[in-house]
């Protein structure tokens, strides 16, 4: 399988709209049969930050340059982040590549983290 070393950054806190509880567009359920995320891994580093590795597998019939993922601790989606990620290369149509070292965030000491896709470019 080839490997992609991706840069990601904190692209923003979810503000006071996940506050509130709202729901991802609709759009995003058809998006996530088609982009998914599988093995998933975090790690929690020393300064509390989440580093992920995982799996992207685009099912779609367009190369993908970037992906959007929300992230949660423990069940919280009320307290989700969202993370921006680019690939150094377009992830093919129908093809899966592992990233590695994503930054997802500030965890806690034994939290449980999960992201999915939200969106995809």
């Amino acid at each position: 399988m080839a490997e992609i070393v991706c840069f990601a950054g904190l692209y923003a806190l979810v503000g006071a709209a996940a506050a509130q509880g709202a729901q991802p567009p609709a759009a995003h359920s058809g998006l996530s049969e088609l982009v998914k995320i599988d093995s998933f891994q975090a790690t929690r580093r020393a300064d509390n930050y989440g580093i992920a590795s995982f799996v992207l597998s685009n099912g779609t019939d367009n190369k993908i340059d970037s992906v959007e993922l929300t992230c949660w601790m423990d069940g919280d989606r009320e307290r989700a982040t969202t993370v921006l990620v680019w690939a150094n290369q377009p992830v093919a149509a129908h093809a899966s590549y592992e990233f590695k070292n994503v930054n997802i965030g500030v965890v806690g000491p034994n939290a449980h983290s999960e992201c999915e896709v939200t969106r995809v470019q």
